[in-house]
């Protein structure tokens, strides 16, 4: 869970109550005081809410469920006179640009800004791979703004310094540089630069001291860039609400250019009834009514009506549990349940352990692989495609584990190998437990796979035999069904397919199927 750091003062000033009144509804939202300072405390929060990555997300929280604010944040929104001229940049595609106009800052609030800005980069970001952000102090700024590639022997002053450098230089000098520069094209680096041939920001990696945001900055400019078009209007959405919790005039304006923002509430049908029903609990339609406005919602006729700084809400069970929060978890009443049973492990957990030890005790080597596989397992049996996959590596729901104890075996290059994995399959439209197995090594034969299957069946008490059988990818006459207690099958496996994977070793398999 994100740990943030907040002054208790702060908490005051921006929620409007005192700090005994903000801890017990701290509480109540599902924020825990991790640590306390004296004048400060440590928070954590649910990754789910990264509105609550700072004070403002907070407080503007808390002031719903006070009944301090309720129902959705006032904004106004208009166009801005700043222009952005953005070109195609392979890496970060999407830019997206707001100014929020009329902010009262000091050192806190900047302090919770910049917090926000990392917690966001650190998980919805990625790291900086996904999403990138900045703020800039729009005084300082000369418009249009264009987001460009510069070179990396052109010259700015990074945050913290006091004299220009060259930018290749500030790869090596700065922490930010060494840590995300490779996320770039370190010659020919993105960049935002103003009219006056300012370099604001070197993206995704540090921005500059000519135009950062102070305690006297009063408008200030949000920059997002990043790979997905969505996660960069969510962070751009969280951003501008939680510089308006410290604006004067709640004024946004919208920088046409780029991926322009567009600000959309999500609307969700769902009522009380719906909602009651899920929770367990009956409730009215003006209890209904009121818990969605301090959940910070809207209501209109049948349809919850969502900010956009609330990415996480997507169903009118994400409402449901907004509800819930709002309600108090402690207000639900405490029931018996009707069918009282102790928890026990699953027959296949049991099974999947035993065999686990046994295999082990063979000597056999476990491995573990990832139940997407690449296409070759098509070798062996029909898997289900990935619609969209990532990867090549990755585009096929494995049928069989028998082609990554192969492909592993091939890698590992010994003249004597026994592997062995217990996973899961998709097979005939099914999820299904498998223990696989691959001996391989000089002389090896279907004789030893049945041996070890044998042994296997002995130990775990299952009752197993074998019968004739055939299949495209084994040698002729060297292929035995399993039956009795579990199914599968042992076999020799043919050169042609273990000369797909560059092996030469003779080898046998098993697939056992246990649940």
């Amino acid at each position: 869970m994100p740990v943030i750091d907040v002054a208790k003062f702060d908490l005051e000033r921006l929620t409007r109550m005192n700090f005994g009144e903000v801890i017990r509804l701290l509480e109540h939202v599902k924020c825990e005081v991790e640590e306390d300072l004296g004048d400060r405390l440590k928070l954590e929060v649910t990754h789910d809410r990264p509105d609550h990555f700072s004070a403002e997300g907070l407080a503007r929280t808390l002031k719903g469920v006070a009944g301090v604010e309720v129902g959705l944040p006032k904004i106004r929104l208009s166009a801005s006179s700043i222009r952005l001229e953005a070109s195609h940049i392979e890496e970060r595609p999407y830019i997206s640009m707001a100014v929020v106009r009329g902010v009262r800052l000091d050192d806190e609030a900047v302090r919770q800004l910049i917090q926000l800005q990392e917690k966001l980069h650190e998980t919805y970001g990625r790291g900086r791979r996904k999403i990138a952000i900045g703020y800039y102090d729009v005084s300082k700024i000369k418009p249009p703004i264009r987001y460009v590639r510069i070179s990396q022997d052109d010259e700015y002053t990074p945050l913290g310094f006091d004299k220009p450098i060259k930018v290749k230089e500030m790869y090596e000098a700065t922490e930010q540089g060494r840590k995300y520069s490779h996320l770039i094209n370190r010659e020919r680096p993105p960049a935002l630069v103003d009219s006056l041939d300012q370099i604001m920001v070197v993206i995704p990696v540090l921005g500059s001291e000519c135009c950062k945001i102070t305690d006297r900055s009063r408008d200030v400019l949000i920059d997002v860039t990043g790979t997905d078009p969505n996660a960069v209007t969510s962070a751009l959405s969280i951003l501008i609400y939680s510089l308006l919790e410290r604006s004067e005039t709640r004024e946004v304006e919208v920088v046409q250019g780029g991926l322009t923002y567009v600000h959309r509430y999500v609307t969700i049908r769902t009522d009380e009834r719906e909602v009651g029903s899920l929770l367990g609990v009956d409730i009215t339609r003006e209890d209904f009514v009121k818990y969605i406005a301090m959940a910070r919602f809207g209501y209109q006729e049948g349809t919850v009506v969502v900010p956009p700084y609330r990415p996480n809400v997507l169903s009118w069970v994400d409402v449901a549990e907004e509800v819930a929060v709002m309600m108090g978890y402690n207000q639900f009443p405490r029931e018996v349940p009707k069918i009282q049973s102790a928890g026990k492990r699953h027959r296949v957990e049991i099974l999947t352990q035993e065999a686990r030890k046994i295999l082990l005790s063979m000597g056999f080597m476990e491995m573990n692989n990832y139940i997407l596989a690449d296409e070759a397992v098509e070798e062996i049996c029909k898997p289900a495609r990935v619609a969209n996959p990532m990867s090549e590596l990755y585009s096929v729901v494995r049928c069989s584990i028998i082609t990554q104890l192969i492909a592993t075996a091939a890698l590992v290059k010994r003249r004597e190998i026994k592997l062995f994995e217990i996973g899961d399959v998709v097979r005939g439209g099914k999820t299904r437990r498998v223990a696989a197995l691959l001996i391989s090594r000089d002389g090896v034969t279907l004789t030893d796979g049945l041996s070890a299957v044998k042994a296997l069946c002995h130990r775990l008490g299952l009752n197993c035999h074998f019968a004739e059988m055939s299949t495209a990818w084994a040698l002729p006459g060297r292929v035995a069904e399993i039956k009795g207690d579990v199914e599968g099958y042992v076999a020799e496996t043919s050169p042609d397919l273990l000369v797909k994977f560059k092996y030469g070793m003779p080898t046998v398999v098993a697939e056992l199927y246990i649940g």
